[in-house]
């Protein structure tokens, strides 16, 4: 592998000001996770705070236990014990065989981000990746995409399940998992490595029970050499560690409601937009109910809090209470989740994609709130993977990896064919077609004048000389495609590797795809590649 990396503009101005520094958005965000003096500060922020780090890594012994974690996730497990040991961390729904590449990304964002911060500060630091097993929309997560005949294809898992439930609690018909999963194989050339992903997939499968449960086994497959710490959001021991704090978040929802308006108020005063679209009316905690989970909203009628649905109603007695008693029936939103993680953890700094940059801008003074610190937010770093083949390719049309990366491949695709024909053929069917509609509109009026019962006749007699113009133009067109399929091929399979469905690549491809061709060791080289620490692009050729 080799790496290089390129600084691609953002269309988002947020995520452009954040990049460089921006004092007019970076006031909006804690310490900056790459200045050295701000880091040893919150170093110290964070060893003067008190965790309850045994009840922490009792739950998430249990979990790792339960998923045949690596011998290096279980170390960095009973790390956390220690005073002087950190967290790095990021999360991510639990997508299918991973979801997109950026889920990988993130992870290896956090990866070597804890090494860093090891390498520069001489201190322990374990890489932690939340997996959001209490989110309910299992449509976001149950599909993956494959690449079939130069195009894109949306693979969909179905099977027969009541939808309303968490991913960490929605049953896999593991039998017809694999069924899916050998139609996505199908999808990949046949490898040297084909035969042990399938078994490897089959077996994580039976070992499986629900979503969540697969997402784990999986990632703790592609990264077991790198101790990576998992933790299911939807856990019930950790519920139990999470329930002061959400007691607490009862108490001050108010204030929080409060807080959160005046935040985005700045940030839109600040030239921004705001990013949470949420009612004015939530306390930004989930209900738990066997119809699923429903946000939990200020009722019209004082001290009394409903679910959004209005099927449920409580007192902020009854809600503490359940808070206390049973806090596995409540959850976290985006505005609360970042709260309680950085109770439950010694983070020195979050990795998040540019959604998660953006809606944190709203946060910092919900922190301050519940006597917690916002921590360093890092912008996870983006890839782009080159096969081989593909950059051959590239050199066919005299292109290099900036280049594609930096514009619309189909315009170059485009451009190109236009280059091939040397005449600009399209104008002149153009004039073509004006000038027999000046030619015919005369003879419509002399059929209206002469037999007005045939005007309709002359308006199809003209729709058909169209048709021929037409007709002639698009065989024009297929012969032109026809003499350079070939090379046309080559454009396709450019644009299904690195723009697929004109979105960046990690947004759409899955792992899967080049762990069958490169091995399960292929995300391990991928963590141990020299990123850069400047926000730029990483150009990963293969």
């Amino acid at each position: 592998m080799q790496i290089s990396k390129v600084h691609l503009a953002s269309q988002n101005k947020m995520l452009n000001d954040f990049v460089n520094g921006n004092e007019s958005i970076s006031s909006f965000f804690g310490a900056n996770p790459l200045n050295k003096e701000e880091m040893e500060i919150r170093i110290k922020h964070v060893m003067d705070r008190q965790y309850n780090r045994s009840d922490l890594v009792a739950a998430l012994e249990h979990f790792h236990k339960k998923h045949q974690a690596s011998d290096e996730s279980n170390e960095n497990v009973r790390k956390l014990l220690k005073e002087d040991t950190f967290v790095v961390i990021g999360g991510q729904q639990a997508g299918l065989l991973t979801g997109p590449l950026y889920s990988i990304h993130k992870i290896i964002s956090i990866i070597q981000l804890a090494k860093k911060y090891e390498q520069d500060f001489n201190v322990s630091v374990v890489p932690v990746f939340w997996i959001a097993g209490e989110d309910h929309d299992i449509d976001e997560i149950n599909h993956i995409h494959t690449i079939e005949n130069h195009k894109i294809k949306k693979q969909t898992f179905y099977q027969k399940t009541t939808y309303s439930h968490a991913a960490s609690k929605t049953v896999l018909d593991k039998q017809e998992m694999k069924k899916w999963i050998e139609k996505i194989i199908k999808t990949y050339d046949e490898t040297s490595f084909t035969n042990d992903l399938v078994f490897e997939l089959n077996k994580i499968v039976e070992d499986s029970s629900t979503y969540v449960d697969f997402f784990a086994k999986v990632i703790f497959k592609l990264f077991k050499k790198e101790g990576l710490v998992l933790i299911d959001a939807d856990d019930l021991k950790v519920r139990k560690i999470e329930a002061s704090l959400f007691t607490e978040m009862i108490c001050k929802q108010d204030i929080v409601r409060s807080v959160l308006k005046d935040s985005k108020s700045r940030l839109v005063k600040a030239g921004y937009g705001e990013t949470l679209q949420i009612s004015e009316q939530s306390i930004h905690l989930f209900y738990h109910s066997n119809e699923g989970r429903q946000l939990l909203e200020v009722s019209e009628t004082d001290g009394i809090f409903q679910t959004k649905n209005k099927s449920y109603s409580f007192t902020e007695a009854e809600l503490s209470k359940i808070a206390k008693e049973s806090p596995y029936l409540l959850s976290n939103n985006v505005v609360t989740r970042p709260i309680m993680q950085e109770y439950l953890f010694p983070t020195l700094a979050f990795v998040g994609g540019p959604g998660e940059v953006a809606y944190w801008a709203e946060l910092k003074d919900i922190f301050n709130v519940f006597n917690l610190e916002m921590p360093p937010v890092f912008l996870r770093h983006m890839f782009t993977l080159f096969e081989r083949n593909i950059v051959s390719a590239l050199e066919d049309f005299s292109l290099n990896t900036d280049e594609v990366l930096e514009g619309s491949i189909e315009e170059k695709k485009s451009k190109w064919l236009n280059d091939q024909v040397k005449m600009n053929y399209k104008e002149d069917f153009l004039n073509a077609k004006k000038l027999l509609e000046e030619l015919h509109i005369p003879l419509q009026e002399v059929t209206k004048n002469v037999t007005p019962n045939l005007i309709d006749f002359s308006k199809k007699n003209f729709l058909k000389l169209e048709d021929q113009l037409l007709l002639l133009e698009r065989k024009i067109d297929e012969s032109i495609l026809k003499q350079h399929e070939e090379l046309l091929a080559k454009w396709d399979r450019i644009i299904c590797s690195i723009t697929p469905n004109g979105k960046p690549q990690e947004r759409i491809l899955n792992i899967m795809y080049y762990i069958n061709k490169y091995g399960f060791d292929f995300v391990h080289e991928l963590c141990g590649l020299e990123l850069s620490w400047d926000y730029s692009h990483q150009i990963v050729k293969l």
